[in-house]
């Protein structure tokens, strides 16, 4: 069967499953090694017998709610490949928002004042140090997940400092300028479509019985590690937590400026504060 034909007929396959039939292209060119003009380049070719099977193979895991990524074993962010696995959570668009704001608003920051809670896949910790070209301190609950970005930190040349702990706690001896987090935020009776639920850790997932549990947490905790000259605290939220996360942020820090963000869908995406006078943001609420 030809590249085309077979191409048709496996997003049919995997819409008619209830699956996102845009894996299958993805899932092609990486088994074919060929990005997207070499993918047009061959439609007219028929794949070799191992690639034809190995294609298959990953179809089937997909038919099954496997999300292509897990397949992949890789996934996307901010230009950068991420190494993934059952143990993070797969990095998201809306995540790379959070990150170009975040970038647009810091001032004069060097080695050790940023930490990111949460590092999952690494992909906020190790972007911001490639970024900013500083150290960056990041922590996760989950041993699993560190062992995966360190992979990531090492594979793609950033400089991060890892520490396997709740919240804040593992590093209560550090004073910081700015927290930056995308944490677990998504209530503890939301049914989530089963390709999430049974593919990706739900540490990293549910954030209590109205999902705002890690923000207080976060939050409280900030006071004991946050320097007096505090640039920036950016979290990422659930489309429904902007005002509860921003009266959170309100009032334990009732001199800095906070506000919501919506992200290109435009929902609510993230919740900041910043000390007046450091950083200035923008569609503010």
């Amino acid at each position: 069967m030809r590249v085309a034909a077979l191409l048709k007929q496996t997003e049919k396959r995997l819409s008619e499953a209830g699956r996102d039939h845009a894996a299958a292209e993805w899932w092609l060119m990486h088994v074919l090694r060929v990005d997207r003009t070499g993918l047009l380049v061959r439609l007219s070719d028929e794949l070799s017998e191992d690639e034809a099977t190995r294609f298959e193979e990953g179809v089937e895991r997909m038919l099954t709610g496997e999300p292509v990524q897990h397949v992949i074993g890789r996934a996307p962010f901010y230009g950068r490949s991420f190494e993934v696995n059952r143990d993070v959570l797969i990095p998201r668009p809306e995540t790379e928002e959070l990150i170009d704001w975040v970038l647009g608003q810091i001032r004069h920051v060097t080695d050790d004042e940023i930490v990111d809670v949460g590092t999952g896949s690494g992909a906020i910790a190790i972007t911001l140090s490639l970024e900013l070209g500083i150290r960056v301190h990041t922590v996760d609950i989950s041993p699993e997940a560190i062992v995966v970005a360190k992979r990531n930190a090492e594979a793609l040349g950033a400089n991060v400092r890892f520490y396997e702990g709740d919240g804040l706690a593992p590093i209560a001896d550090r004073s910081i300028r700015i927290l930056v987090s995308n944490p677990p935020y998504i209530e503890a009776e939301v049914l989530l479509d089963e390709t999430v639920v049974a593919y990706e850790p739900h540490l990293a997932l549910f954030g209590g019985a109205d999902g705002l549990d890690m923000y207080r947490q976060l939050i409280s905790e900030s006071v004991r590690v946050l320097r007096a000259d505090w640039q920036l605290i950016a979290f990422e939220i659930g489309y429904n937590q902007g005002q509860d996360v921003k009266s959170l942020l309100s009032e334990r820090y009732p001199e800095a400026e906070t506000g919501i963000l919506k992200d290109i869908n435009g929902k609510d995406r993230i919740v900041y504060a910043v000390r007046e006078g450091i950083a200035y943001g923008n569609e503010m609420d």
